[in-house]
């Protein structure tokens, strides 16, 4: 027995109008793998920078319109389930102030990877992320073939139609941009055969042009980038091929040839009894405004975010539209339908584009066992949800194959979040090790400097010895005088003020006669011993063998000695007769004698080496 078809019939968008959302009272912006960089209460204009990347799969947010920060945390997304993740509340104040847009002046300069980032800045998304991959444009290499996504992907869905029917010349455009920068060897803009009015809107455009018309004519999952490189890809260029879709396309003309961050986007509003509307609205608009604006009510209606097939219940309608968003269905609310036992009936793996056992794999997934989910090849699944539309026992298989995915995705992540806290860990080790390493071997280079520097000194005593006994002396000198200064100073106030002026002259008279006989003794001495020191020098044979021959030359130098004490002895006398004020000078005449006799000491001392 047949089926009947599940697919509605395709309504040619050329004949709609395209509608503009009116500017919602609230808008709920979705910040996916993105850090805010403001604050709530902050007011923000059009255009601005609202949220930066911060991960290689996330993307910019910016300001739909000006307006007031009202919250920031967690919010309920449009996504299966409604999850909580972190979102930013914006108060429009219907000002609509914008920034400035600056274009890319010198964007034909741009590398593929300094267009990934430009765009992933300016908050352009394609299909899982960023529009062109970070890791693919950092490879760098030459692409064999660049296919543009405009096939209507799911029943219902006439967004990318009615894109090219209003923005045909910008779509060209943009291809012509992406062409001269990433240069493909084939650039293919694909589309369905049932898109009649987007096709003729294209037809003039694509004469004399850099990319071509590609007219497919495949069932439903046509729209799927696997699907699209099986149809279109020849074999050298399956290796080294790139599918993007048509929105995010448009969007990158828009960025890089005008400045214009992504802040909206065409989204389809069907019902399975009205006609659909196609409308343009702000990203983070309530679905609630597109229902009103299509002339529904959310109350009596239940949602569904996209197609019939891969689309997803929505449980409220003050969830924000995101960049996904490019349908909603409108259906009649129905009581829910309980899912049977499995009655092996195959019709699943017999509808599977991927050519997969869900039945099997609904077993594993269920039962949490992923690893076997794995095992039966659960990432080829598209999740198409063709096996969920004709199961006739009802079962959730496309919600199951979608939990378990995002489970494994979890877990890489997790995975690999704990490799890199596990690289910067020993990393950190590492770190640490090699400063410790510096360290120890920067004391033993000084403690190499300081014995080297040693060393050196105790290979050179007799450079340093002479100095340091030279300042010695010169200390003990120093000392020596002003020990005699401060004598002299102490004895000056002894002398007696009544001493005769003639006794005072007499006894410097005999301490000035004293002197000079000391002086006269000593060049006595020192003459006697310069001669004695020759005439040794001359007989030095002779005076080796009669040692006698010596002493009248000691004697000499004895009987000078004893002059010089006499002469020492009637000085002595003569100062002690006289007046206290001749102190000083009787001193420097016994001072003078000492030295004198020391003189002629060493001079007998030197003669006698000599003899010897």
């Amino acid at each position: 027995m047949s089926r009947p078809s599940i697919l509605p019939a395709h309504t040619d968008p050329g004949s709609q109008p395209l509608l503009t959302t009116p500017l919602p009272a609230q808008l709920r912006l979705w910040l996916q793998g993105a850090s805010c960089c403001v604050e709530v209460g902050q007011r923000v204009l059009k255009h601005q920078l609202l949220a930066e990347a911060d991960s290689e799969f996330g993307v910019a947010v910016h300001a739909p319109t000006s307006g007031h920060i009202r919250a920031i945390g967690p919010l309920p997304q449009a996504l299966p389930d409604a999850p909580l993740l972190d979102g930013l509340q914006l108060q429009p104040d219907g000002l609509d102030e914008a920034l400035s847009l600056p274009a890319e002046s010198n964007w034909p300069a741009l590398s593929a990877l300094a267009l990934a980032m430009r765009l992933q800045d300016m908050g352009v998304m394609g299909q899982h992320g960023p529009l062109l991959p970070l890791a693919w444009a950092a490879k760098a290499s030459p692409l064999a073939l660049l296919i543009i996504n405009a096939v209507e992907n799911e029943p219902f869905l006439q967004a990318d139609s009615m894109l090219l029917c209003e923005q045909a010349a910008a779509v060209a455009e943009a291809m012509a941009m992406l062409g001269r920068i990433l240069q493909p060897a084939r650039l293919v803009l694909a589309i369905q055969q049932e898109q009649g009015a987007a096709i003729n809107a294209l037809r003039s455009l694509a004469a004399d042009q850099c990319w071509q018309l590609e007219v497919i004519q495949a069932p439903y999952p046509a729209g799927d980038e696997a699907q699209l490189l099986r149809a279109l890809a020849r074999p050298e260029e399956s290796g080294n091929s790139l599918c993007l879709p048509v929105a995010g396309v448009h969007a990158a003309g828009r960025a890089i040839l005008h400045g214009e961050p992504c802040i909206s986007r065409i989204v389809t509003v069907s019902t399975a009894l009205k006609q659909s509307h196609n409308m343009r609205a702000l990203l983070g608009s309530p679905v609630a405004d597109l229902l009103t604006c299509a002339g529904l009510s959310s109350q009596q209606h239940a949602l569904v975010h996209g197609g019939g097939l891969r689309g997803f219940a929505l449980p409220d309608a003050t969830i924000g539209i995101h960049q996904h968003s490019h349908c909603l269905l409108v259906r009649p609310r129905q009581p829910a339908l309980t899912a049977q036992p499995c009655i092996r009936c195959g019709d699943c793996a017999s509808i599977c584009p991927s050519q997969l056992q869900p039945q099997e794999l609904y077993w594993h997934c269920s039962r949490q066992e992923l690893a076997q989910a794995q095992h039966w090849r659960l990432a080829d699944c598209s999740q198409c949800g063709l096996c969920s539309a004709v199961c006739p026992s009802q079962l959730p298989l496309l919600d199951s194959f979608r939990l378990a995915s995002q489970q494994l995705l979890l877990a890489e992540q997790q995975q690999c979040a704990a490799d890199a806290a596990r690289q910067r860990h020993r990393f950190r080790q590492f770190r640490l090790e090699r400063d410790k390493q510096e360290k120890a071997q920067r004391l033993a280079e000084r403690a190499a400097q300081q014995a080297a520097k040693l060393a050196q000194q105790a290979a050179e005593p007799t450079s340093h010895a002479e100095p340091t006994a030279t300042a010695a002396d010169k200390q003990a000198a120093i000392a020596a005088a002003m020990a005699r200064a401060a004598e002299r100073q102490q004895q000056r106030p002894a002398v007696a003020p009544s001493v005769n002026s003639s006794e005072r002259e007499a006894a410097i008279a005999a301490n000035r006669q004293a002197a000079i006989e000391a002086a006269m003794a000593r060049a006595a001495a020192r003459k006697a011993a310069q001669e004695a020191a020759k005439a040794a020098a001359a007989d030095a044979p002779a005076m080796a063998k009669d040692e006698d021959q010596n002493k009248p030359g000691l004697n000499q130098q004895q009987q000078a000695l004893i002059q010089a004490a006499m002469h020492r002895a009637n000085a002595q006398k003569a100062a002690a007769s006289s007046s206290p004020a001749s102190l000083d000078q009787d001193k420097k005449a016994l001072i003078a004698a000492a030295m004198a006799r020391a003189a002629a000491r060493k001079a007998a001392g030197d003669e006698t080496e000599q003899d010897k």
